[in-house]
């Protein structure tokens, strides 16, 4: 015997669930099928800087954009380290999200140009004299 409710299993005498308080059923219960959502994984950006992942992510939790990081937790285990902007050993962190919501966050990420850094000509800076 079971209980329908909660799934627990009874001897042959027993009539109803003692902590649910519903007749028992002399079949288990089906196990509960998860809802998976099926999720094809497109990857919008690579980067081994920390600070443009960071920025990366931001944007997209701003944008309420679901994604995946891939080799976030493992950049910096070995004792190497970052060389060239990503691990040697690991490789680039990588994000990834789902194929439907592609083009919104490349669009969003585009900016994010990671073949060459941003740099500060030093005729625009200011006079410490002022």
């Amino acid at each position: 015997m079971f209980c329908p409710k909660c799934g627990s299993e009874y001897r042959a005498e027993f009539r109803e669930c003692a902590e649910c308080a519903v007749p028992l059923v002399e079949l288990a219960p089906a196990p509960a099928q998860p809802d998976y959502v099926d999720v094809d994984l497109v990857t919008v950006f690579e980067s081994g800087d920390p600070a443009l992942v960071a920025l990366a992510c931001s944007l997209l939790e701003s944008a309420e954009i679901p994604f995946l990081t891939k080799g976030e937790g493992i950049q910096d285990l070995f004792g190497v380290g970052r060389l060239g902007g990503f691990s040697v050993v690991a490789g680039p962190v990588v994000l990834q999200v789902d194929k439907k919501d592609f083009d919104e966050a490349t669009d969003l990420l585009e900016d994010l140009d990671t073949s060459k850094p941003d740099t500060i000509e030093p005729d625009s800076l200011p006079d410490d004299d002022a």
